[in-house]
């Protein structure tokens, strides 16, 4: 084994990889494909600092079918709202003298103890600069602690700059008289794509119950105001209790967002695409080693012990080249589940017969040549000769057929995501499609959902493809051409 790294052979080694870059950078179709795909592996490495959203995560970030921010350069599209979240920066507005307010940003804690009913305002403003959005989120976490004798009530309103005043959200709790000491916990957080008011409501502002409130809301550029007014009163002589609301948020959906926009749900668009190239370059280089691992290995054994060794081994590889790959893919998956190593393992078990036969053909006549009887003579045993002697001589077409043959796998995996039957935890570009056909981006024309993901997986294979064919012209002289 020391032999094997020995500095002679690092030598010879280090002249070997020397000589065959001065070969490979004359091809300048090889170096550009060798370029763009070193570009999709840094893009694949670095996916997490490349993008703040998780491909999988089922929050939206802004409104379905939001177009790339960069269409805004078309000035009709220049006012377009983009994605707007917002902590409220809460100030009193107006509050009875006895209570006891504690605000801090988009926090605030009030204490309450009197034998009367007490009131409290509070306000946040903020400056909506676009056209109306289509959805937006308003949120907040409250709690009511150490609750004796009292009640409380408490309503949220949006106050646009022509005056007019929506209620969002309203809570009253009636408390029970007994001292109340275990801690009462409630949350909100709901997506409100059109607000449901109560009637008088919609009958006071002359508005139709299928408004979509989003659009009546935000009318204008402007001002805007959200208003808190809690109440509390007590139950007996004398009521106490400590409310606190935090986390408070105001998020508008933009109908443009990012480099790539979102698909139908309001998902980040880019964030799966840049994770996709992990997934799509995994999938193609690791097929690609076993499958080129399992051609070489029952190569070499069927071409150098020939006899029934050869006869069996090339039978399998006759009946495994008759078979239909796609469906049996397809069926494999449906049984034993999506998995994107379980493909790979699929793709590889499927994807070696034709280059067992090749290193057999050339091992056959390898096997004859006067190093190889000579290393026979020595006393080499089977295993050395085919370590030593036939590995290094059927490595440069193995080479060339591995990088071949990862577009394959990508393509494979592509299609199989494509038509539903891939691993729904791995954000790849097939599923990007499958999705965009499903969810209605081919309907919507939503070309920033379908292209991306195309080109990419064309420009990918065309990538290999180029550095196949010059490996190929490198280890093969015969297609060698004139420079």
């Amino acid at each position: 084994m020391s032999s094997l790294f020995s500095k002679q052979r690092r030598e010879i080694w280090s002249r070997r990889i020397k000589g065959f870059w001065t070969e490979y950078r004359h091809n300048k179709v090889g170096v550009v494909g060798l370029v763009i795909i070193l570009l999709y592996a840094f893009v694949a490495v670095f996916a997490p600092w490349l993008t703040p959203y998780d491909p999988l995560a089922p929050e939206a970030v802004a409104q379905g079918f939001a177009m790339p921010e960069w269409t805004t350069l078309n000035p009709v599209n220049m006012y377009l709202p983009r994605t707007m979240d917002m902590q409220m920066d809460w100030s009193v507005k107006a509050k009875s003298d006895l209570l006891d307010v504690a605000i801090d940003g988009d926090s605030f804690t009030i204490l309450y103890n009197g034998t009367e009913t007490q009131s409290v305002n509070l306000t946040s403003t903020f400056l909506y600069p676009y056209d109306p959005p289509k959805k937006f989120r308003v949120g907040f976490v409250w709690s009511c602690l150490n609750i004796t004798d009292a009640e409380y009530s408490a309503e949220l309103y949006v106050i646009n700059p022509a005056g007019n005043m929506y209620i969002f959200w309203a809570s009253y709790q009636h408390l029970p008289s007994a001292p109340f000491t275990s801690e009462s916990k409630q949350s909100l957080s709901r997506t409100l794509y059109s607000i449901t008011m109560p009637e008088y409501m919609y009958e006071r502002l002359g508005l139709d119950k299928g408004t979509n409130i989003a659009e009546e809301i935000f009318l204008e550029q402007g001002e805007y105001k959200t208003q808190m007014h809690i109440r509390f009163r007590p139950e007996a002589e004398t009521g106490s209790m400590q409310m606190r609301i935090e986390n408070s948020e105001f998020m508008i959906f933009g109908l443009v967002h990012g480099i790539l926009g979102t698909d139908s749900i309001g998902r980040d668009i880019f964030a799966q695409l840049v994770y996709g190239a992990q997934i799509s370059l995994a999938v193609g280089l690791f097929a690609a080693v076993l499958s080129t691992s399992l051609g070489i290995f029952v190569g070499i054994v069927s071409g150098y012990f020939g006899g029934v060794v050869d006869e069996s081994l090339m039978r399998v590889v006759d009946i495994l080249l008759c078979l239909p790959v796609l469906p049996l893919l397809l069926g494999l998956m449906v049984i034993y589940g999506a998995s994107v190593w379980y493909l790979v393992m699929l793709i590889a078990v499927f994807g070696w017969q034709g280059l067992s036969r090749i290193i057999r053909s050339r091992v056959l006549s390898l096997k004859e040549m006067p190093f190889v009887e000579c290393a026979r003579a020595a006393g080499g045993s089977k295993f050395y000769i085919m370590l030593r002697h036939m590995v290094p001589n059927v490595l440069p077409v193995a080479l060339a057929s591995m990088i071949l043959s990862v577009p394959a796998a990508i393509l494979t995996e592509a299609a199989i995501s494509f038509i539903g039957l891939g691993d729904p935890s791995a954000p790849t570009w097939g599923r990007m499609l499958h999705y965009a056909h499903t969810l209605g981006g081919f309907m919507k024309l939503a070309w920033w959902w379908i292209i991306p993901p195309g080109l990419a997986i064309t420009i990918l294979t065309l990538c290999f493809v180029f550095m196949g064919h010059a490996v190929d012209e490198i280890v093969n002289p015969r297609l060698r051409r004139r420079r």
